[in-house]
């Protein structure tokens, strides 16, 4: 598991057997496509390689981020005009939640690995026209209905967890810190976590208390619908 791998820009499977002494590109685009090889599987084999590895026992770390590949048309699963942190913009895209395994006390190299991932499936694929292309992309049973990226990356580090995989912390950026439910979860969990947040976060000073307020008598309009935070508590 240790060693070094430079990130190549041209990451086609071409470019991929390029870098590869022996490879053929055509055979690795069919593995790829075409074979019935588990990719869970491979990763849960990565898991159980790490839990056999004495010196990841201690000072190890997981890295909730994400991964994008860009894509020419809309069929691809998953696949939609979403943001691709890689190229920075917009742009159509499939976007992969990814939960990283890191320990930088291991010698003679530093380790890095993926050891969870879980593809994002926006919104829009939830909807009844997507049906027909949910069944011929091969959506399972288990991925009917919408997850956020903070709840798909949850269920990673659950995982990890449940499979006893050595962490000591998460780590992850702004777009999964500013995520009250993940934070939330994980403090409720025993997760040590380093989270980055915006700028512009709110934090109360104290507990804040939550509720719908009361209509003021002789207002007009609808009454209130939506709990936020009742006066008195200081932001």
């Amino acid at each position: 598991m240790r060693g070094q791998m430079t990130m190549r820009s041209d990451r086609t499977f071409a470019g991929i057997a390029g870098s590869l002494e022996g490879a053929d590109g055509q055979a690795m685009q069919h593995f790829m496509s075409q074979s019935p090889w588990s990719g869970a599987g491979v990763l849960a084999q990565i898991r159980e390689e790490v839990r056999q590895t004495p010196a990841l026992q201690r000072g190890s770390l997981l890295i909730l981020d994400e991964s994008a590949d860009e894509k020419a048309g809309g069929g691809s699963v998953g696949s939609s005009r979403q943001h691709n942190g890689r190229m920075g913009k917009v742009d159509e895209c499939q976007v992969a939640v990814i939960l990283g395994y890191a320990n930088w006390k291991v010698q003679p190299w530093a380790l890095w690995a993926m050891v969870d991932a879980e593809l994002f499936l926006p919104q829009e694929w939830f909807r009844d026209d997507f049906a027909p292309l949910r069944q011929k992309v091969g959506i399972p049973a288990t991925r009917q209905s919408f997850e956020s990226k903070p709840e798909l990356g949850l269920k990673m580090i659950r995982r990890a967890r449940a499979e006893q995989l050595p962490f000591e912390a998460v780590l992850c950026d702004d777009l999964y810190g500013r995520s009250n439910k993940l934070r939330t979860a994980l403090d409720g969990d025993g997760v040590l976590y380093m989270a980055d947040v915006p700028a512009n976060l709110r934090v109360y000073l104290e507990q804040p208390i939550i509720g719908i307020p009361q209509a003021k008598p002789g207002r007009k309009g609808p009454k209130p619908q939506r709990a936020q935070v009742l006066k008195g508590v200081r932001s």
